[in-house]
């Protein structure tokens, strides 16, 4: 018989593993189901510390991390590992702690991403998680392994294969397609543009300019510098009430994007959005970075559009050169604009991704890659542009439905043999127990 400090060394034992497991579930969930946002966040994060790594290294490192936080936070809800599994949130926390309170100091970004965009909590609100959450990866490591497992260690290597597969295929549809849940603006079903913010809240901007290694600002009614004289467009700042602020900064408050001319003087966000009728919106956010390899398909994707009455436009992130770098190499015939690389992000994931509007309304969103070339390359084809459309939502509710039914499938293998003890009548057991010893 338990003793009653025993009985309450168990209780809070399972109330740690329940908490703490489903904070290490959520985070690694809510950054896996948008790994293009958990990127950009590591590289905000990489660029502040001045580090530069391979992309491709990047790319897996986050992958890992959504990884391993998502499967610690199971072996530590269903008690697979016991021992392991709280070495392995400590060793996490040995490392995101320090991070942590490094960030709540220097406050380098706005947000940490702990969360993702799932939940956006403060720097110091995310350290004081962390403290809370090694106090008590402390107690489990002590009383842990004394708590009960609800997947017996013969199947445990079922658990961790299976959540692997599963957190991974959550990853991998994310950064192909779109993330299986949005929890950004410019939601599906949605106004890409708030038409009556575009007309009534014109916001007022300072351009930069460049000559020699020196930056000079003009204000919407200076005469702007010739750049055959030297002068180069760097970046534009809007003027609010506090101040100027860079347009990185207002992306993530307003929500409010805004579409400019090739040169990235005039705000062209009305003509380029159609209110009435179909448009397919290619948005790169950064374009020396697009792959040559995508040309022929974004043309072809033109020549489609073109067929089937659609209107199709590029919005990039990219200074002068590069577009004209972009127009050569690919022989463009569809209209480019420009936007900030930040507010291209927040409405579409992937480099190109691509944005179909019926009547300024987001019908889908992908990045070209998921787009089959072979649906609107056919002769003649007539190919509902909203067949490119993915139902997210059901994909994800599939995996979680298989996943959870092989989870419990797990759970009861595991408490048979229990149950079954439990339930042999007493003089069974004992001619059992007879039968064994003779």
């Amino acid at each position: 018989m338990k003793t009653e400090s025993a009985k309450w060394i168990s209780l809070v034992t399972w109330l740690f593993r329940i908490i703490i497991g489903g904070v290490f579930i959520f985070s690694g969930f809510a950054k896996a189901i948008d790994p293009w946002g958990t990127l950009y966040k590591v590289n905000d994060y990489l660029g502040v510390m001045s580090l530069s790594l391979w992309p491709n290294l990047v790319l897996v490192g986050v992958f890992g991390l959504c990884a391993l936080e998502f499967m610690t936070g199971i072996f530590l809800l269903f008690g697979c590992f016991r021992r392991s599994g709280t070495i392995l949130a400590s060793i996490i926390m040995a490392f995101m702690l320090p991070l942590t309170f490094w960030i709540a100091i220097s406050d380098p970004v706005a947000d940490c991403g702990c969360f993702g965009d799932a939940l956006v909590i403060s720097n110091w609100a995310t350290f004081w998680k962390n403290v809370a959450l090694t106090a008590g990866i402390v107690w489990l490591l002590k009383y842990n392994k004394l708590s009960l497992c609800l997947i017996t260690p013969a199947l445990q290597w079922i658990a961790f294969v299976v959540s692997g597969l599963f957190i991974l295929t959550i990853e991998l549809l994310g950064y192909l397609s779109q993330p299986l849940i949005d929890f950004r603006s410019y939601k599906v079903g949605e106004q890409l543009v708030d038409y009556n913010s575009v007309a009534s809240d014109v916001p007022q901007y300072l351009f930069i300019y460049e000559k020699d290694g020196e930056r000079a600002e003009f204000g919407e009614n200076d005469v702007l510098p010739d750049e055959s004289e030297g002068w180069t467009f760097v970046d534009r700042k809007e003027i609010t009430s506090d101040g100027a602020k860079s347009s990185v900064e207002k992306a993530g408050e307003s929500k409010n994007l805004r579409i400019w001319s090739k040169d990235s003087e005039d705000d062209d966000t009305e003509d380029a959005i159609v209110r009435e009728g179909k448009e397919l919106i290619i948005m790169m956010p950064d374009l020396k970075a697009v792959s040559p390899a995508t040309t022929w398909k974004l043309n072809s994707l033109y020549e489609w559009s073109l067929k089937n009455n659609i209107t199709m436009i590029a919005v990039v992130s990219g200074s002068p050169e590069e577009i004209a770098n972009w127009e050569d190499l690919s022989m463009a015939s569809y209209p480019i604009y420009t936007a900030d690389d930040t507010q291209i992000k927040e409405v579409v994931r992937g480099n190109p991704g691509v944005v179909y509007l019926e009547n300024g309304n987001v019908v889908w969103k992908s990045t070209l890659y998921a787009i089959n070339i072979d649906d609107f390359l056919q002769p003649n084809t007539t190919y509902d542009a909203r067949n490119f459309s993915v139902d997210n939502g059901r994909i994800l509710r599939n995996c979680i439905y298989i996943y959870l039914i092989v989870m419990g499938v797990l759970i009861v293998l595991s408490f048979t043999p229990r149950l079954h003890h439990i339930y042999t009548p007493k003089k069974r057991k004992k001619r059992i127990n007879e039968d064994i010893n003779d």
